[in-house]
């Protein structure tokens, strides 16, 4: 080979691996790949790893990696205190101590705010670093080695220079590869680029060597981005629903194979693709169309690895009753075709009609009573009989490796042996969690549940890719391994807001303030979340400059599920085109195969929406009901889609329609200043979601409600008895309350549902436990605190209504106060129970002025006035249900202010909150970092993610008083 020049090319994605591969081909003169090698840069790092005779056994994967990092957040004060109330926060932060590894930034250089995150920091990189010695690395330990690496394999393969294609940036561990490969041998680094301030961004605080060359994908885009659009070049449409999103795009892209183009000319790209996942093959394959892509699927897609998960939560929760049902439906091979759909359809039926819900106990017993001997009755039995045996061995294991053998021996003999070579993988991962274990230095026994969801995270990790050959069909790709990949078409679906450009909410273990001041003082590529919209914008450039003839953007209305979805704010400022270009101001296409008059009729109104002339032309073509819907249709797109309105009627504002009720609860006000639109549903609509309770369950509040009986019950005989008396010493009283405590807890227990504590007693008596060391820490604490002074009258569970004044006008506020405490001092006590760890929360003053903390306020108010002469204050009476959890003793605090300064400080949100009543408008609130939104039942209605609503809300004088509030806005 001597005189050819041995050249590496190095690629971002295996798309522009493909892609530079075929260009060197039809480049060639001699039509063979001559001094050139191709690889990624993962296979980069591998190549250049095995240099260093260093053995990779194994690579962590996710699950490994968030298994690890909560182990070594143990005992790391706060933090390890979140993670062990909220384990599934290991995800959130595996992924931000993955952002520093990958960057490249030390645990010393964090800040001192961010000191429980260093140590967890430090005990990764020690725990990691024992991981290595025996061989097991994570992605970013296999390029650290692979530096070491990288200079003996390029002299040993003999390169004279290396080019690097399709990355627009790098995350520090391949950065810093390719700088170690940069000291050896010349290397170009083409950025893909249209002249974008982010990649001038990019380039300008650039950490390494080597320097980024701009370059562009094609050299004759179909889009100019300095002049006008050429005829048919740019095309926008919408769908329905992501389903018919893609059916128009099947029908077009048959229409360009059918014209001559080549379908690995096509592409068709989503920022994610998982929205389209269900109909892809059904509706490209339904066409004929032959297709390559990038999207990867959970393994669970498959029956056979679901059925897998199924057993591993029969056995790890003891018998549950749906996993039990799911498992019998599975077990076709080892039952046999005669017997098997029998079980699956008794398993059914007896978990249902005797309402089993787990336990092998109440199997058996739900058989007996339920079930006529029958071959599927005994085979029945002797399922569940092996899961038993199988929950007790695997529940003993000693370690996690003991765990996954005795779980594959079951899974083999109740799905054949092949079944279980399928998921060997999985369970190898299980077992390397022992590895995992010894090196975060953690030696205590395993427990089941965690045994539980090692196999969940096991059996839900793996992924396949069932499109990814290549064979020249048309590629539907991501956005990020479209880039850098040259088209003739492009169809780029999928153009929604939330998705171009994402809604990434903040790291909650490190901000972006943290993580912009270490990448300005450190010059490390540290993610930042704030970013995202930019780089998202030049990503969607990017694309658009890739393609040579044509390009269609689609948006779908509402998405699988039915929720509206708004189109993309990029749409309105395209990039890359023509600056200012604004599409949604110009015709929008449907593709919805409706009858041709109707979709004609409609594309008319989107086109003539401006033009109320050539409206009632369209309209009086049509019959007169017809003409009346659609008039009526394009009144409501017109308002929903303005930016400026006079009235909202689209955004809650409702005016006098609706009665509203003479007096509000605290509780009622306290939502309409956290969510007035959620306050209209739930409070005032009476929209309650429909959440249906087991009769065998507990209801959220339960607990709550039990200890709130519990205390009136024991206050009350406190009082009566004369105990609560001035001069009684507090530990005669506390010994008379700690007597009370079983008392009042036997007579409330009554009112429980029995069938709770008949069903599950060991539960109901570790409720029943939890419950009465909450009222002995809270006793133990108020008594002091009352005696001090003595109480002369005590009121429980006192109904109250008053007249409170609200800006210039007043509320009528009424509801049931926990407790009215009148003290030998003159005092009056006006407290509320909380039973959460949120201590503060109830007498914030910013969240009182803000609106969103005015229970204990308004009670306080409402009995002050009512006895406008006595020295009123309120105060948060804190049962938190495990004390124990509180070591810094911050309950221990109390939590009071007087009503004066409650009046001062609520004076402002009660004046905007009354506003809103009197005007009748319930608009929704971002407030940030949006935690009213978690779980709320109204998304779908919702309209914080419409970002004309918003436009329309910011504009409008009719709440400025309520989105003056601090920290409240439109």
């Amino acid at each position: 080979m001597s005189g050819v020049e041995r050249v590496l090319e190095i690629a971002a994605s295996t798309r522009v691996l493909r892609e530079r591969r075929l260009r060197a081909l039809d480049d060639s003169p001699a039509g063979a790949l001559l001094g050139r090698e191709f690889v990624t840069f993962r296979g980069l790092a591998e190549r250049c790893a095995a240099e260093t005779d260093t053995p990779v056994r194994a690579l962590l994967d996710a699950a490994e990696m968030t298994e690890l990092v909560a182990l070594c957040a143990r005992g790391k004060g706060a933090l390890g205190e979140r993670l062990r109330d909220r384990p599934r926060l290991a995800t959130a932060l595996a992924a931000t101590l993955r952002d520093l590894r990958d960057a490249g930034v030390p645990p010393n250089e964090l800040p001192a705010s961010a000191s429980d995150l260093a140590a967890t920091y430090s005990a990764l990189e020690r725990a990691l670093e024992r991981l290595e010695k025996g061989g097991v690395f994570d992605r970013v330990g296999l390029f650290r080695l692979a530096r070491r690496g990288a200079r003996d394999y390029l002299a040993r393969r003999g390169f004279a220079r290396i080019e690097v294609h399709g990355a627009t940036e790098l995350v520090g561990s391949v950065g810093d590869l390719l700088d170690a490969a940069a000291e050896s041998l010349p290397l170009r680094f083409l950025q893909p680029d249209f002249g974008s301030p982010w990649a001038e961004r990019l380039r300008a605080e650039w950490p390494w060597s080597f320097r980024p060359e701009a370059t562009e994908v094609v050299g004759d885009p179909a889009l100019d981005p300095d002049g006008e659009i050429p005829p048919g070049a740019l095309v926008v449409r919408r769908a329905r629903s992501p389903r018919g999103e893609l059916e128009g795009v099947a029908r077009e892209v048959l229409e360009r194979i059918a014209s001559g183009t080549p379908p690995s000319d096509i592409q068709i790209v989503a920022r994610s693709l998982e929205p389209y996942a269900p109909w892809l093959e059904q509706i490209l394959g339904g066409y004929g169309i032959p297709l390559t892509s990038s999207l990867r699927v959970p393994a669970l897609a498959w029956p056979k690895r679901r059925a897998w998960l199924d057993l591993a939560q029969a056995v790890t929760r003891d018998l549950e009753r749906a996993a039990v049902v799911r498992v019998a439906q599975s077990l076709g091979s080892s039952l046999g075709e005669r017997l098997a759909p029998g079980v699956a359809a008794l398993a059914e039926r007896v978990a249902r009609k005797g309402a089993v819900l787990r336990g092998e106990r109440d199997w058996h017993a739900a058989l007996r009573v339920l079930a006529t001997p029958s071959p599927e009755m005994a085979a029945l039995e002797r399922v569940i009989a092996r899961l038993a045996t199988a929950a007790a061995e695997i529940g003993g294991a000693r370690d996690f490796a003991a765990a996954a053998g005795a779980f594959r021996e079951l899974g083999a003999e109740l799905f054949g042996r092949a079944s279980a070579e399928e998921v060997g993988d999985s369970l190898e991962s299980v077992a390397r969690l022992d590895l995992v274990r010894a090196a975060a230095h953690v030696a205590e026994p395993l427990h089941l549940d965690e045994i539980g969801r090692a196999f969940d995270a096991a059996l839900r990790e793996p992924t396949s890719a069932p499109f990814a050959e290549d064979a020249g069909g048309v590629r539907v790709l991501d956005a990020i391994q479209a880039r850098a990949v040259p088209c003739r078409h492009l169809f780029a679906i999928g153009l929604v807001h939330g998705a171009w450009p994402r809604g990434l909410s903040e790291d909650p273990f490190l901000s972006d303030a943290v993580r912009l001041a270490l990448r300005a003082r450190l010059r490390r590529p540290v993610p930042v979340r704030t970013l995202v919209a930019d780089e998202d914008r030049f990503l969607l450039g990017l694309l658009l400059s890739q393609a040579r003839e044509r390009v269609v953007l689609s948006w779908a209305e509402s998405d699988s599920s039915g929720r509206a979805q708004s189109p993309s704010a990029l749409l309105h400022t395209l990039p890359f085109v023509a600056p200012g270009t604004n599409l949604l101001a110009q015709e929008t296409e449907a593709w919805e195969a409706a009858a041709p008059e109707l979709l004609r009729t409609a594309d008319a109104l989107c086109a003539a929406t401006g033009n109320p002339q050539e409206l009632e032309q369209i309209a009086a073509r049509l019959p007169a009901p017809d003409a009346e819907t659609l008039r009526a249709g394009l009144e409501l797109v017109r308002h929903v889609d303005a930016l400026r309105a006079e009235s909202l009627p689209y955004d809650a504002e409702v005016g006098g329609a609706l009665a509203l009720p003479t007096a509000f609860s605290p509780s009622q006000l306290e939502l309409l200043g956290q969510c007035p639109l959620r306050a209209f549903f739930a409070r005032l609509l009476g929209a309650n979601p429909l959440e249906p309770l087991s009769p065998d369950e507990l209801e959220a509040n339960e607990a709550g409600d039990f200890v709130h009986d519990a205390l009136e019950a024991i206050y009350g005989d406190l009082f009566a008895g004369g105990t609560l008396a001035a001069g009684t010493p507090p530990g005669v009283a506390l010994a008379r309350a700690r007597a009370l405590v079983p008392e009042a807890l036997d007579r409330i227990e009554a009112r429980q549902r029995a069938r709770v504590r008949e069903r599950h007693p060991t539960a109901w008596a570790a409720f029943r436990a939890t419950i009465a060391r909450a009222l002995l820490d809270f006793l133990e604490r108020d008594l002091e605190s009352l005696l001090e002074h003595g109480v002369t009258a005590l009121d429980t569970e006192s109904d109250v209504e008053a007249r409170v004044r609200a800006g210039d006008g007043s509320l009528v506020v009424k509801g049931t106060i926990d407790r009215i405490a009148r003290l030998a001092n003159g005092e009056i006590r006006v407290g509320d129970y909380k039973t959460s760890r949120q201590f503060d929360r109830p007498l914030n003053a910013l969240g009182i002025a803000r609106g969103t903390a005015l229970q204990i306020p308004l009670y306080t108010l409402a009995v002050a006035a009512r006895e406008p002469d006595a020295e009123v204050r309120g105060e948060t009476l804190t049962v938190p249900l495990r004390p124990e959890r509180d070591r810094d003793r911050d309950r221990d605090e109390e939590r009071y202010v007087s009503a004066t300064e409650l009046e001062r400080l609520s004076r402002r949100a009660l004046a905007a909150l009354a506003e809103l009543l009197r005007v009748g408008f319930f608009p929704t609130s971002n407030r940030p970092p949006d935690k009213a939104c978690r779980g709320c039942p109204y998304t779908v209605a919702c309209r914080v993610q419409h970002p004309q609503s918003a436009a329309r809300i910011a504009t409008h004088d009719s709440a400025s008083a309520y989105f003056d509030l601090p920290g409240v806005k439109a």
